[in-house]
């Protein structure tokens, strides 16, 4: 049976335009500020707990995959069942955007931050430059990805009709330890699509960046099961980058989430993987720090990676203290210590707690403990210099002029004279003489220390 790709009229390539987002993670990567969909799902938070291993490898079932230099020595030797030989370089550029991302390089100033940044690539090639292919071919490269040890085998192809081979390709990849990830169509039906509509494949809609469905996206709760951001910018064969539209574009898009979950310690079963993507969904789409943490702790040694917010050269009264933790699992809790005391604990990112740190002065030394579901802790210590104590304060009349003396331990900032109860002058500094003026009912002068503590003395008329 001939069938067109997946790609036919959504494979579109046009200029980047969306503007830039702010992110948990900001990394380098020229066409970063384009890819809503890595926010969306929370990708960008995912990725301070984990950004893939080579130990896990995508296999992209499609038109073959180019080598670009954001694909380095992770793009593996495959197969092209179209021309039946071992050289699986892409001829129509599906295929290659599809690689880009799912797993690009992330964080090297190149071309996009594809999902997985340290997972394997291997290219099948079933697709021809037209992007047409038969069922034949499906069956034998999901096969060849299972037997070439893919760890997660994405499949941004299909037809309407079921076909048994497909269904038992599907079997064979999912017996061998492969989850196979497969895109829904794009007809804007919910007429079931294959190998999608195969049970034992999880199946992608796409959705767009206020996660409505697309219209073009099939659709179908009795066999849709996720649904992941359609429109992704990505590398052609030239290093172009393009606009990468379709269920083709979501169904890369949950297999680098998968392979994420997969690069977790211990490593995840494909049904494993499969059960966090779902559980860990957000009205049905893909959230990848949701699946993290969907994920069974159990055997988890892996601590949290914790790095403190910016701390006050120097604090008074109520501070606010923070961090971000992550962790590949879930963070559980973070606990906030100061002089050895818990000061409270915070289970929901941002981490970050109010202390009140009077009536203490000098060094005082603070700890984070970020706890994962496991129990694993991970340990961080500052220290932060509080300062609540007012100056001490002298002050000289002689006639009309007064002479103010300030001593602080955190140093004076400034000398302020107060007339009838109103500042009239104003000095940096802690030494100086001011003019009082004529008909002054009452004299004052405050001086306000580094951190904001300040002292108020009367002169004597």
């Amino acid at each position: 049976m001939l069938v067109r790709g997946i790609l036919a009229g959504l494979a579109l390539v046009v200029a980047i335009s969306s503007p830039a987002q702010a992110a948990v993670a900001r990394p380098s990567d020229p066409a970063y500020a384009t890819q809503w969909g890595v926010q969306r799902a929370r990708v960008n938070e995912a990725w301070s707990a984990v950004k893939g291993d080579p130990r896990v490898t995508i296999a992209i079932v499609d038109t073959g995959v180019s080598k670009l230099p954001d694909f380095g020595d992770r793009l593996l030797d495959g197969h092209d069942f179209v021309n039946n030989d071992d050289d699986a370089s892409d001829d129509n550029g599906h295929g290659t955007m599809a690689a880009g991302v799912a797993a690009a390089a992330g964080n090297n100033r190149l071309g996009v931050a594809g999902i997985c940044w340290f997972c394997r690539i291997l290219p099948v090639k079933v697709l021809d430059a037209t992007g047409a292919g038969n069922y034949d071919n499906f069956a034998n490269g999901i096969r060849y990805a299972a037997d070439h040890d893919a760890t997660i085998i994405s499949a941004s192809f299909g037809g309407n009709d079921d076909s048994q081979s497909l269904r038992d390709a599907v079997s064979y990849a999912t017996a061998k330890g492969s989850l196979v990830i497969a895109a829904a169509g794009n007809k804007g039906t919910s007429q079931p699509h294959y190998p999608a509509a195969i049970p034992a494949a999880l199946a992608v809609g796409a959705v767009d960046a206020q996660g409505v469905r697309y219209s073009w996206s099939n659709y179908g709760p009795s066999w849709v099961d996720l649904t992941a951001p359609g429109c992704n910018p990505a590398q052609q064969r030239n290093g172009v980058i393009g606009d990468y539209c379709g269920t083709s574009s979501a169904t890369p898009f949950v297999s680098g989430v998968a392979g994420l979950l997969a690069a977790t310690d211990p490593a995840p079963s494909a049904s494993t993987i499969r059960a966090a993507l779902v559980a860990g969904a957000r009205g049905g789409q893909v959230d990848a720090v949701g699946a993290l943490n969907a994920l069974p702790p159990a055997g988890d040694t892996t601590a949290p990676a914790v790095a403190v917010d910016a701390l006050p050269a120097l604090a008074r009264g109520l501070v606010t203290v923070g961090a971000a933790a992550a962790d590949q699992h879930g963070v559980a809790r973070v606990e906030v210590y100061a002089g050895g005391r818990l000061i409270a604990d915070d289970r929901v990112a941002p981490y970050s707690v109010a202390w009140q740190s009077a009536p203490r002065n000098g060094l005082v030394p603070l700890e984070f403990r970020a706890y994962d579901r496991a129990g694993n802790v991970t340990v961080v210590r500052r220290t932060l210099r509080v300062d609540n104590a007012a100056p001490a304060v002298k002050v000289y009349r002689n006639g009309r002029n007064v002479t103010a003396r300030a001593t602080d331990a955190s140093g004076v900032a400034r000398l302020e004279l107060l007339i009838n109860g109103k500042i009239i002058a104003r000095y940096a500094g802690y030494l100086h003489q001011f003019r009082v003026p004529a008909g002054a009912r009452t004299i004052g002068i405050r001086a306000v220390d580094k951190a904001g503590n300040a002292r108020l003395v009367a002169a004597a008329r």
